[in-house]
């Protein structure tokens, strides 16, 4: 009996103290809640008011300005390009922008005199905010360079000192800049004088009177173009959407037509059809201006006409030579090899733009048309400008196509082959409209009239036999 009393009082008494213990945890653990909801009060309130309070923008820190050494930039450009020691110079200075220093020079003095306030003199200090403004040299040097390289306006913005927009500004005024101070000269329509040239030029190198250049297509790929045209300017086989380029090309590679901006869904025949060239050989402007070279002989004929030469798509017209696609004689494979050798001048034309001026053989990311005119036109004008400055030598001169001719005499041996050949081409149908040229000729009916016509396909060896024993 007393053993149980005793150890129900020891009971009590651990019970009593355990009791105690989680009494003082409990007291530690509300302290801590306490202190903790404290805190969080505090920092709802003090994000309450922050909210509450309005931020005025006008007086928050602004991000620091940058500021462009453009007195560096004109440093460095005498150092490594335009000064009398220049670390880049001759054919340096060719590869890095296209055009020859004395090029660049009568650049410049057209540029200020032109009265285009963006290249006005250069003071290369802003009065208003007394800071440095880019010179001139750099306004000209940075477009030609992205133009050459094919790379956006502000690649080369850390060794010019400029900023993005005014860079992007820079290449626009000088697209717009360049065709208005070279565009009469350079991308002129051929007068009776060039046409007499041109003739000499090709009668020499290619053997045969009366041509003209050589006619072709080129496409441009658009990347940044508008989803709702796509539909027009990309074809069924093409995975880009594209715009076309027709150009005609002497041996020298000078281009004496050029129509640029048609879709690329459109066929060579298609843009044929609208184009101006097309539309010179029917109202009989190009008639009046060949009055000096035809009529002109080869072989035992006269023609009245000077020629283009073109590939197999365009129609059979009296002034398009094409190849033969079965060449069966002698005589006819070395008219076929003749005519394809000399039909290169448009595709080496296409090729030297294109290397030299990689901004029209990569992808445009330019949206607007109107701008991507303007750079293509540009591009072209200074092809023209490197073809005249390498055939003349002097940057003053006017381009002439027969200016010092020196020609290997047996690069062509035996053309007089080649001469009949190509009599035997022509068609001699007086009803037909190749024969009377394009001077009463509809472009709505090109396509009707030239599948009507007898000459149209001679792909039958047979056929193309009689033909010739019926011609001569």
């Amino acid at each position: 009996m007393g053993d149980c009393e005793e150890t129900s009082r020891a009971a009590l008494f651990f019970d009593k103290d355990h009791d105690e213990e989680c009494d003082d945890e409990d007291d530690d653990s509300d302290e801590d809640d306490l202190v903790v909801f404290a805190a969080l009060n505090k920092a709802m309130n003090a994000s309450a008011n922050v909210a509450a309070l309005k931020v005025d923008h006008r007086i928050r820190p602004r991000k620091k300005r940058k500021v462009f050494r453009h007195d560096r930039a004109y440093v460095c450009l005498l150092q490594d390009y335009l000064g009398p020691e220049a670390t880049f110079a001759g054919s340096a200075f060719v590869q890095m922008f296209r055009i020859t220093r004395a090029r660049f020079e009568r650049l410049y003095v057209d540029a200020i005199s032109s009265g285009n306030q963006y290249y006005k003199a250069d003071n290369r200090t802003n009065p208003a905010t007394k800071m440095t403004i880019a010179c001139v040299q750099a306004r000209l040097l940075l477009p030609l360079k992205c133009l050459a390289y094919g790379v956006p306006s502000h690649t080369f913005c850390d060794y010019f000192q400029m900023s993005k927009t005014q860079a992007r500004e820079c290449c626009k005024k000088f697209n717009l800049l360049i065709p208005a101070l070279y565009s009469k000269e350079y991308l002129r329509l051929p007068t009776k004088k060039d046409l007499v040239a041109i003739n000499k030029l090709h009668s020499a190198v290619h053997k045969i009177d009366g041509m003209f250049g050589s006619l072709d297509c080129m496409h441009t790929t658009w990347k940044n173009f508008p989803v709702a045209w796509q539909g027009s300017f990309r074809g069924k086989s093409q995975q880009k959407s594209t715009i076309v380029l027709e150009a005609i090309a002497d041996h020298h590679l000078f281009f004496w037509h050029l129509s640029y901006g048609w879709a690329g869904t459109l066929h060579d025949i298609n843009i044929l059809n609208q184009s101006p060239f097309l539309r010179s050989l029917t109202d009989g402007v190009f008639n009046e201006l060949e009055s000096d070279v035809v009529p002109y002989s080869i072989g035992d004929e006269i023609f009245d006409k000077m020629f283009v030469l073109v590939d197999g798509i365009y129609p059979r017209y009296s002034r398009f030579v094409k190849t033969l696609k079965q060449p069966v004689s002698q005589s006819e494979q070395r008219f076929a090899k003749w005519q394809e050798a000399a039909r290169k001048d448009i595709e080496r034309a296409f090729g030297v733009l294109q290397a030299k001026f990689q901004a029209v053989a990569r992808p445009i990311h330019t949206l607007r048309l109107e701008e991507i005119g303007a750079m293509v036109t540009t591009c072209l004008v200074l092809h023209n400008i490197c073809v005249s400055d390498r055939i003349m030598g002097d940057v003053h001169a006017r381009y002439d196509p027969s200016y010092n001719l020196s020609v290997d005499e047996t690069t062509y041996a035996d053309t007089t082959q080649c001469r009949n050949t190509i009599e035997k081409q022509r068609p001699v149908d007086s009803n037909d409209v190749a024969v009377n040229g394009l001077a009463n000729f509809n472009p709505v009916g090109a396509r009707a009239i030239a599948q009507r016509s007898e000459f149209r396909k001679l792909e039958d060896r047979d056929e193309w036999n009689r033909l010739n024993l019926l011609l001569g």
